[in-house]
């Protein structure tokens, strides 16, 4: 699964930075279940389309419909520089099956530890 194009860029009103993505292919049950390892997957099946979302703490948010190719990724204010690629890895690593988890959780533990450093102590 790849990003074919950027449809939607703007910064919202709480400072985050929203983008609007085209996949390649459509949104899967199996591409939540690869998500849920890195964060808070919420479905919402009793819709009519089956809508989801997925929070990863000080990362990024993502929301859209299962069966859909365009998705909304969220990038949290304050850490852009160091999370502008993450969505684009969990599609590059959840291309690998379940030998890209272990690879994208070190990179995610690497991006908090650059976090650690502007995150308030306490």
């Amino acid at each position: 699964m790849r990003i074919v194009k950027s449809t939607q860029s703007k910064v919202c009103v709480d400072g985050s930075l929203m983008k609007e993505f085209v996949l390649d292919e459509p949104l899967t049950p199996d591409f939540l279940s690869f998500l849920e390892v890195f964060g808070t997957v919420k479905k919402y099946v009793h819709l009519k389309r089956p809508y989801f979302s997925f929070e990863q703490e000080y990362f990024i948010s993502i929301r859209g419909f299962v069966g859909e190719s365009c998705v909304e990724v969220r990038y949290k204010k304050g850490f852009f520089d160091l999370t502008s690629d993450y969505f684009h890895l969990l599609l590059f690593y959840y291309g690998e099956g379940n030998a890209g988890i272990p690879k994208m959780q070190g990179i995610e533990g690497s991006i908090r530890e650059k976090m650690k450093v502007r995150l308030p102590r306490g």
